[in-house]
């Protein structure tokens, strides 16, 4: 795992994104024998000196977040597994002053309350620790993340509003042409709105191969319902983009 991770950073051109693609707090990967993998402490404290290394090439920390899935969870000891984890990786991105790109399913409301004051959950001992083992300096960081993207937020459209207020954004896909939660795109400040494909998942078709050209159908589908034009969601998202990840603006081409 560390040293996948390495490689990726370690990649020449351009800024780096850094995932925990095996170490996320909520993917319960279940193989053949029905064992569970994901994140831990313990491979977070691994990857510290990493994310160390080439924190200046960091847009940001993801995708992390919380999977309250039946199938995924057998009982609260799993749900505070992955509390435990997203609040350690929340800690690191705010420490770096990295945004976080949150994925929650069947926990919207765990997941944004967590993120507003996850400072509170951990001891603010543990919080101290992490910070003298990253630089060596001693800074108490603030409760709670002030930059978070919401990638494809499954949770009520009154909770999303909850994360608005804390200044959150949240990505919309090329599925939410055909899914439950076009009540939350019509809700939604288009100030807190981007755009996303997660491709090749969460495309227009059902079981079809998401691609990346899908974003325009995301951006024509917020036009209709705000009653603005296409130009206007592109642009307005897109600095919402900018805005959330900042280092990517001198990777775009004039």
């Amino acid at each position: 795992m560390l040293g996948s991770l390495t490689r990726s950073l370690s990649c020449p051109g351009g800024f780096q994104v850094l995932f925990f693609p095996a170490w996320e707090s909520t993917l319960f990967r279940t193989f053949p024998r029905g064992s569970r993998e994901g994140a831990s402490l313990e491979d977070l404290d691994a990857a510290l000196p990493i994310i160390e290394k080439y924190k200046e090439h960091l847009v940001a920390i993801g995708e992390v977040g919380l999977d309250f899935t039946p199938r995924f969870v057998s009982g609260e000891t799993d749900k505070e597994n992955q509390r435990n984890v997203l609040i350690r990786q929340a800690h690191i991105a705010k420490r770096l002053d990295l945004p976080l790109n949150v994925h929650s399913r069947s926990a919207g409301r765990p997941t944004i309350q967590l993120l507003k004051e996850h400072g509170n959950v951990q001891p603010l001992r543990s919080l101290t620790l992490l910070i003298l083992e990253t630089d060596g300096t001693s800074c108490v960081c603030p409760p709670g993340v002030h930059k978070a993207l919401l990638h494809a937020f499954d949770g009520k459209p009154s909770v999303a509003l909850e994360g608005v207020k804390a200044g959150y954004y949240f990505s919309i896909p090329p599925s939410i042409i055909r899914s439950e939660q076009q009540k939350l795109v019509k809700q939604l400040p288009l100030e807190n709105i981007c755009l996303e494909t997660d491709s090749p998942a969460l495309g227009p078709e059902k079981q079809v191969r998401n691609e990346p050209r899908n974003i325009c159908i995301s951006a024509e589908y917020i036009a209709r319902v705000k009653g603005v034009s296409l130009q206007e969601v592109m642009e307005v998202t897109t600095q919402n983009a900018l805005r959330l990840f900042p280092k990517i603006k001198s990777a775009i081409r004039p």
